[in-house]
């Protein structure tokens, strides 16, 4: 899907460096990029209302500082169903957003005037799940799973940030004579990468640690040994995406007294 509207703009006003124009430039430079957005916005509001008359409605995927969705495709699908077209638009950090694809603006107001306003997030939470369904062995970035802990035992996500902690350390004692931070703002840490499987089981461990003090770092093995058994030996409860299990990858991350 491709977006021409300003094909033939090669680069923003905004998105020029300040300091190689005087702020009277710059100023004419803002004014003629909002001249331009604003002709923009009014041309395309007219196009939109003369589509709807027509009984033509588009939805609309944005790219750019915006959430992105794995499932278009399947968005795509349920859509058709509703005689709904589909198009893109990218999305711009330094464009005011009234100003932004008033055509798709317009037309998400229609759709919902027609179908609703929970109507395209509700195809969407479909489209998503056909997605996870359809992908089974696919590995998802944290970020993208449900919040819902990892840790067994955890009543909700934030417990996960102390539970795990906790128990490690009720199980870890420090040497003798390791050297514990003086300065409560330098905080030196270790952590665990690996993949959780929707089964239960984990793969490709990978550590690191970081001492602020220098001299600890004698004692790198020992603590990466107690992180990587911890990890290994935790029976870790499967990501979900959409309420169903998934591959995910999964950080531990431990800080040092």
């Amino acid at each position: 899907m491709k977006n021409k509207r300003f094909e033939g703009r090669s680069e923003s006003f905004f998105q020029k460096r300040s300091d190689t124009v005087t702020d009277k430039e710059l100023a004419e430079f803002i004014r003629e990029e909002r001249k331009f957005w604003d002709s923009a916005c009014t041309a395309e509001t007219i196009r939109a209302e003369s589509d709807i008359k027509k009984n033509k409605l588009v939805y609309f995927h944005y790219f750019g500082m915006v959430d992105h969705y794995r499932s278009n495709l399947e968005m795509n699908e349920l859509l058709k169903k509703y005689n709904i077209e589909v198009d893109s638009a990218l999305t711009y950090c330094t464009v005011p957003s009234e100003l932004q694809n008033c055509y798709g603006q317009i037309m998400d107001n229609e759709i919902k005037k027609r179908f609703g306003e929970k109507f395209t997030d509700s195809l969407r939470q479909v489209a998503e799940i056909h997605y996870v369904r359809k992908n089974p062995d696919i590995i998802y970035p944290f970020e993208e799973c449900d919040f819902n802990s990892r840790y067994p035992g955890d009543k909700n996500y934030s417990d996960f940030f102390k539970n795990s902690k906790k128990d490690f350390w009720n199980n870890v004692e420090y040497p003798s004579d390791f050297e514990f931070r003086k300065n409560k703002d330098l905080y030196s840490h270790m952590s665990a990468n690996f993949i959780l499987y929707k089964t239960g089981k984990i793969s490709d461990i990978k550590t690191d640690i970081s001492f602020k003090n220098k001299k600890n770092y004698k004692y790198s093995s020992y603590f990466l040994n107690q992180l990587k058994e911890f990890v290994q030996n935790t029976k870790w409860v499967p990501a979900k995406k959409m309420g169903i299990p998934v591959n995910s990858e999964m950080e531990m991350t431990v800080h040092f007294k």
